[in-house]
């Protein structure tokens, strides 16, 4: 008779642990494994790990100067008869989303062409940014905003340098509603605290890893890994690894690395390749309510071929709180 496994398994809400689960007869939390535990508790870090000898190396995320993303405060002037458009002390977050691209929100504002005080709203868009000598240079798409019941076009090209003290001078257009032409607006700041976030090359390099841990982000070290339709761990072997055209490499993508200023609008992402296969193996969903999300734990045995050799893994638990860690049992394919 089956043993009732499921009774073990689920979400703590308030707790610190819940755990994938199934029956005895798929062996799933009952594999012959070696069995790991991950630690991956604060954003600014990865936590390296080698299947060969279990090792595992912690490095932070380290911010450098001169980037492009940052949070900046200035001041938004109209031109021309729409001189009346202007504000001061306004936030724009500028945050990466590709390397060559970013996503930039013009945040509280409260235009307005009547003395009736406007409600503050943001307005974002993605832009191009390309590094020229000391300046970056930026050209936005034009998007389209709805604040209540009016829709905002906006655009904007400009130059944000890459030194402390630099000017931020950003021109804007931005058409309400079904105005015939466009407001044309000069945005004014200078840097003041803007940065790349990346891992030491050169520490991480010296390291032998096979698979690295971000939060819920996973990344591998130039490896190939497919999800399995089983969760019998002790029947995988040789015969049923995937070829590599059915596996998942890393792409590009990004992680949140810095959030000491994410109560001002800006999270500071590090640039990062990742495997999506492997990212699979959580989901985290919003509640809109307290808890902020729920988590899914996905048992599914996974395959990883990475620096030569072909490794199964198959996740059992996830803590997070003040102790994350992703738990999980692997073995080389036989």
């Amino acid at each position: 008779m089956k043993k009732l496994n499921v009774l073990m398994c689920g979400l703590l809400l308030g707790g610190l642990v819940f755990t994938g689960c199934s029956d005895d007869d798929d062996k799933g939390g009952n594999a012959e494994g070696t069995e790991a535990a991950v630690v991956a508790h604060e954003y600014g870090e990865w936590t390296y790990f080698n299947f060969a000898d279990g090792a595992t190396k912690t490095l932070p995320i380290q911010k450098k100067e001169g980037a492009v993303t940052g949070l900046y405060t200035g001041d938004l002037k109209g031109t021309g008869m729409f001189a009346s458009f202007s504000q001061e002390g306004v936030s724009v977050s500028v945050s990466r989303v590709s390397a060559d691209s970013v996503d930039v929100e013009f945040m509280d504002l409260t235009l307005s062409m009547s003395e009736e005080p406007a409600e503050p709203f943001t307005l974002t868009t993605r832009a191009e940014a390309k590094l020229v000598g000391d300046k970056w240079e930026l050209t936005s798409v034009e998007s389209e905003t709805l604040v209540g019941e009016m829709l905002y076009k906006f655009s904007f090209t400009g130059t944000i340098g890459t030194t402390k003290g630099a000017e931020v001078l950003l021109n804007c257009k931005m058409t309400p509603g079904a105005m015939p032409m466009p407001i044309t607006m000069t945005y004014i700041s200078e840097v003041a605290d803007s940065y790349t976030y990346e891992v030491d090359a050169d520490e991480e390099s010296a390291l032998a890893w096979d698979i690295a841990v971000h939060k819920y982000d996973m990344r591998t070290n130039n490896g190939l890994v497919k999800k399995l339709d089983t969760k019998n761990f002790d029947a995988v072997t040789v015969g049923n690894v995937p070829a590599d055209e059915e596996m998942v490499a890393d792409t590009d993508g990004s992680v949140m690395a810095d959030m000491s200023n994410m109560m001002n609008g800006f999270v500071g992402y590090q640039s990062v390749k990742l495997n999506k296969e492997l990212g699979g193996w959580v989901t985290a969903t919003p509640t809109g309510t307290m808890p902020p999300y729920t988590y899914t734990l996905n048992d599914n045995v996974f395959v990883v071929k990475v620096n030569g050799k072909v490794w199964k893994m198959q996740f059992n638990a996830y803590t997070y709180g003040g102790k994350t860690a992703a738990k999980f049992v692997y073995g080389e394919v036989e």
